[in-house]
């Protein structure tokens, strides 16, 4: 696998290398995936604005990416994926961000070929406003990942997180009918506190022979593959839970305090 890195500046950036942005109001109040949402404020990154602004909608219900057209005053996002409807605050940070020329990563018969991967820093404390908005749908075929203060689950073995498995950790399960056909689409959102690293990836998934536990672990591979490319230390595993039959995904880094981690699959793409 061959990676390029194309950052404006791949070098960790103090949170304190510029100010927080002011947030004064936000149109619509509501939405769901795809509904362009208009943040109305001051101190937006106007350069690169998709990639260096990190914006988390109803408490970090779902991702928004920046659109190209944002101003310093006027930040406009598109919602992501939404894997539960609920209600909270728009939260963001400004900061340095890029794209990662990933090719793929595999896990046994099972590949996973990028279409996209991207990766976030903060270079500012996070700013957000007590202004509510609600996501109103659920996306299909969308996971959210719950955040877990004291390590994985019991009933789960034989799992590495660099030695962080009891240590706080995002979990997202999958039944065990969970299913996806060779060739469906899938996207993933991370979002990890203190500080903020974000990774956005995007890519197919192709069989040799089906294997969930195997297409998991590619996604999982994903994440620590372009994480670590640009030196960030974040690791993740998939184990089944033997309790639950469940499989589980998860995500951990050092200091880990707060995390979002969504991964949406489209099937019609097969």
């Amino acid at each position: 696998m061959s990676n390029q890195v194309l950052i404006p500046n791949s070098e960790k950036t103090s949170t304190t290398s510029r100010k927080p942005v002011i947030i004064d109001s936000i149109e619509p109040l509501e939405g769901q995936e795809g509904t362009i949402v208009t943040i109305k404020g001051s101190g937006f990154p106007t350069y690169n604005p998709e990639r260096n602004n990190c914006v988390v909608m109803a408490s970090m219900g779902a991702c928004a990416r920046a659109l190209p057209e944002s101003t310093e005053t006027e930040l406009k996002v598109r919602i992501g994926p939404v894997p539960v409807p609920k209600d909270g605050i728009i939260r963001m940070w400004p900061g340095n961000g890029g794209f990662i020329c990933s090719e793929r990563v595999c896990d046994g018969n099972t590949s996973l070929s990028f279409t996209e991967a991207a990766v976030f820093r903060n270079a500012a404390p996070e700013t957000s406003t007590d202004i509510n908005f609600k996501l109103t749908k659920a996306s299909p075929n969308a996971y959210a990942g719950s955040f877990q203060a004291y390590g994985v689950s019991q009933g789960v073995s034989n799992i590495n997180l660099g030695g962080y498995e009891n240590s706080p950790v995002i979990k997202v399960s999958f039944p065990e009918t969970f299913s996806v056909p060779s060739g469906a689409t899938v996207d993933a959102c991370i979002v990890l506190k203190e500080p903020t690293f974000a990774i956005d990836i995007a890519g197919e998934i192709e069989y040799g022979e089906k294997n969930m536990e195997e297409c998991l672990r590619a996604i999982a591979k994903g994440i620590v593959t372009n994480a670590n490319f640009v030196g960030e230390q974040v690791y993740a595993d998939v184990a089944r839970n033997q309790t639950t039959g469940e499989l589980e995904l998860y995500v951990t880094k050092p200091y880990l305090s707060e995390a979002m981690l969504n991964i949406h699959f489209n099937c019609s793409a097969s």
